[in-house]
């Protein structure tokens, strides 16, 4: 009769770890969903955050004037115009910190950030944009900074 329980206690014994395995696949499997989700959701609201900015400035005719300006001759804005100029690349810049950091964390992928990384380079070069950059680059994470520093060159 040992040899029976036995027996039944080694079938119970592999059935509990084969319940523990199945029990973490779908534990792995729904966190893979829930990060598909989040990175889904990320690519949403820095795309709505840049076409916010994008489109204030398409709306706007006088923010547009004061744009192409200051990219031509930052020198040439008076106080009032800097300002919209500033606040305007400001926020874009801060859009861009916000998808490195995301990309940082692991939320957005290799390819949900490869175009950010190619704009955030060309945008900053940019000289008037590049001038703003250099006045606040104190203000944005540090991992953004050491990326542009890195990446960019600036």
């Amino acid at each position: 009769m040992g040899n029976g329980a036995t027996q039944k206690s080694k079938w119970a014994a592999y059935l509990g770890g084969l319940s523990v395995i199945l029990s973490l696949l779908l534990v792995a499997w729904e966190i893979r969903e829930n990060t598909l989700a989040l990175s889904a959701q990320a690519m949403q609201e820095l795309n709505n955050m840049a076409n916010e900015t994008l489109l204030i400035g398409a709306e706007n005719e006088r923010l547009a004037e004061i744009l192409v300006k200051g990219d031509s001759d930052l020198s040439s804005l008076s106080e009032v115009e800097y300002r919209q100029y500033w606040y305007y690349h400001y926020g874009l810049i801060n859009t861009l910190d916000a998808a490195h950091g995301f990309y940082a964390r692991g939320i957005l992928d290799e390819a949900d950030y490869s175009g950010w990384r190619v704009y955030t380079c060309e945008y900053l070069a940019e000289p008037s944009v590049r001038s703003i950059w250099k006045k606040e680059k104190d203000t944005f994470g540090v991992s953004f900074t050491g990326f542009v520093e890195r990446e960019c060159g600036l």
